[in-house]
Formats: structure tokens, C-alpha cells, sequence
């Protein structure tokens, strides 16, 4: 590639739907200002019949280097499809694919990545056996980027955590059964029902309705000393949702069965698991505004080492105290959220995740 501006069409889905997701809408937003990029965007959310019409032609007479597809374009659900979805299918241009929620509709989105002719596919996880699977199912290239950077206009601190009337906060959704684990059930549990026996403010919930957008997100960890946290995704990947699906019938069928009896009927001899466990964009914006996170113990692909740039706190919390401990002197909660923000700035800014992509792209184009 000579340095020109590669000029690409991006696509991507807004709706109320995402709202809450924060990389879903800082992506689209960071690529338009990127300087390797000439961006023509495309938003597929809630396109009607002009909307589509529209969008059609403008995959038809756009003339550039390369289509790249964010992870809204097929996370929860396939937003590019019908005539629209065949004039991206007919562009001759190597195509990028940011997949999404890498652990449901699986063969659905492998089907649609095949069907696109994909040349670089786009992962949430840096595993090298992850990378692997792709590859093998989709003969194209791979690469691991997180699915959420840091927007430093955005999410920096704003407050001195001293000065933050929360202690520990949390916002999360339950983990569905069949990721073979429900981590973020058990560790904002734990922290309501102990709070008080370290003399903590918690401000902890699985409700969706609590979430907040990007800038409200901000805000609360601006009110919050420390974040709660786990590493997302399961340890059961798969591209066919075998599992996911024998375990969504069980349920259906076993609708009061317990984590428990689940990973006793389908886990416990799983051979040769592949794990597809990644950092998440909680953790990622957390470091950006100085709040100091207390973290199960993880991998956080190689980004967060414990008691670096987190507190570790062991899954079956017999640690605690020490990890409060920790947590209470705010010398080592300083320095431990110190290192995280430098480390987000450094490496997990868009403009470096972006740069990332760029170089993979350069090996298709």
C-alpha cells in the first residue's frame, strides 16, 4: 500500500438497540476521523424501503479499496441482508469483518462471512487456537484486536477517586448458561451480600435497564473508586453452537436447573475445550478514567496482569479480605489504577487499535 488514504466503506448498525454498547458507536466514529482512512459511512439501523433503496445504490456506485463490516453489522443479530447484503457480496474489494458476541449464531455467521468472500476476519479474542478455528473454516486471515479502545475525550478522570462517593461499582448482563459459567452472577452477589462487612458503598447490577451510554457510563465510573469485574466470553468455543443449543433446549425444558447441574451435564467432560475468554471495553474504560478494578483472576489477553494493572480477586473469593485490603490503601489503588491508564493510553486507544487493523488489512489488500 503506498500512504494514501485507503479509502473504505464502512458499515455499520445504530439503533436503541445498542445504545448502551459503547464500541458499537465509538467505532464508526473513530474511523471517520482516522488519518489512514477515506471513509464513506453506511448505517443500516432501521433502514426502510427508501432507506434500503438508498443504501443499495450506495454500495453499487461507491469506488474505493476496501469494505469493512463492524461488529453491529452481525452481533446479536444480521443487520445487512436482502439486495443490500448481495450488492456488498458483488463489491470486488478485499472485505473486513469485525465478528461479534463470538459465542452465539455461530454458523449463521460463518455462513454470512463465507457468503461475503471475507478476506480478513476481525476477532475479539487474541487466541492463537481461536485464530485457528477461523482460519480453518474460512481460508482467510485472522486477526485479534479488542472490541473496545479507549476514547480519551470521553472516558478520563474526571474526579479524584478520593473524592468518589461510591466505592465499588458494577454494571453487567447475566451470562448465558451455556458459556458454562456465571461469574458475573456470583462475584456481584458476593459483593452486595459483604459489602457491609467491609464498610463499602456498592453500587451493583445485572439489570439492563441500569446501563448506561457512553457519556452516563463515564460518569458513573467517575463516582466510583473501583469497578467490580471478570473476564467476558466462555471457555467452550465452538463454531458450530452445538452446546449452546443442547443447553438452551435443557433449559427449556429444565427451566429451574442451576448452573451447577448445567456444567455438570454438559461440561464437566468436555474434551479439549478451546477457551474464547477476552478483555472486555468495562475494563478498558475503567483504566481510562483512573478507577481501579478488582478482577477475578484472568488472562485479559495479556493486556492486565494482576496486581499491575488490577487487584486480583480468586473465583472463590477466599482472598477477599486481602484483595479489600489492597483495595482500602490508596497508595497501592493509585498506582494499580495509575498503570492501567497508562497502559490504555499507550496501547488501547482507537487510534492504536485502528492502526493494528491497518497494518492486517495491508496483508489482504
Amino acid at each position: 500500500m503506498s500512504n494514501r488514504r485507503l479509502r473504505i466503506l464502512l458499515i455499520y448498525a445504530t439503533s436503541p438497540d445498542n445504545a448502551t454498547f459503547s464500541y458499537q458507536r465509538a467505532w464508526p466514529r473513530h474511523f471517520a476521523a482516522h488519518g489512514r482512512f477515506a471513509v464513506r459511512p453506511l448505517d443500516l439501523g432501521r433502514l426502510g424501503l427508501p432507506g434500503r433503496l438508498a443504501a443499495e445504490m450506495t454500495v453499487r456506485r461507491w469506488r474505493g479499496d476496501a469494505v469493512v463490516l463492524l461488529h453491529s453489522v452481525f452481533s446479536n443479530e444480521q443487520n445487512l441482508a436482502g439486495r443490500v447484503f448481495d450488492a456488498v457480496a458483488r463489491r470486488p474489494e478485499p472485505k473486513a469483518f469485525f465478528i461479534g458476541n463470538e459465542y452465539k449464531s455461530m454458523p449463521e455467521k460463518m455462513r454470512f462471512a463465507e457468503a461475503l468472500r471475507i478476506h480478513l476476519l476481525v476477532s475479539q479474542s487474541s487466541s492463537p487456537a481461536v485464530h485457528a478455528l477461523y482460519r480453518e473454516r474460512l481460508r482467510c486471515a485472522v486477526v485479534g484486536i479488542p472490541n473496545t479502545g479507549l476514547d480519551a475525550s470521553i472516558f478520563r478522570p474526571a474526579c479524584p477517586a478520593a473524592n468518589r462517593p461510591i466505592d465499588l461499582g458494577y454494571r453487567a448482563d447475566v451470562s448465558p448458561a451455556y458459556l458454562g459459567h456465571n461469574e458475573r452472577v456470583e462475584i456481584a452477589g458476593y459483593f452486595r451480600e459483604h459489602a457491609s462487612r467491609w464498610d463499602l458503598t456498592v453500587d451493583v447490577s445485572l439489570d439492563s435497564r441500569a446501563r448506561f451510554d457512553e457519556r452516563g457510563w463515564a460518569g458513573f465510573l467517575n463516582r466510583c473508586k473501583g469497578q467490580l469485574g471478570t473476564e467476558a466470553g466462555g471457555d467452550y468455543f465452538e463454531l458450530t453452537d452445538r452446546t449452546r443449543l443442547a443447553v438452551n433446549e435443557f433449559q427449556h425444558q429444565h427451566p429451574d436447573a442451576s448452573q451447577a447441574e448445567i456444567n455438570e451435564r454438559f461440561f464437566r467432560e468436555y474434551r479439549d475445550p478451546v477457551p474464547l475468554r477476552v478483555m472486555s471495553g468495562r475494563h478498558v474504560e475503567a483504566a481510562g478514567t483512573k478507577t481501579v478494578q478488582i478482577l477475578f483472576d484472568g488472562h485479559y489477553d495479556g493486556y492486565l496482569r494482576p496486581d499491575e494493572h488490577y487487584i486480583p480477586l480468586r473465583k472463590d473469593f477466599s482472598n477477599a479480605d486481602e484483595a479489600i485490603r489492597k483495595f482500602k490503601d490508596r497508595a497501592y489503588a493509585d498506582r494499580i489504577a495509575g498503570n492501567a491508564y497508562d497502559l490504555a493510553r499507550r496501547e488501547l486507544t482507537y487510534d492504536v487499535l485502528i492502526n493494528r487493523f491497518s497494518d492486517a488489512l495491508a496483508g489482504v489488500a
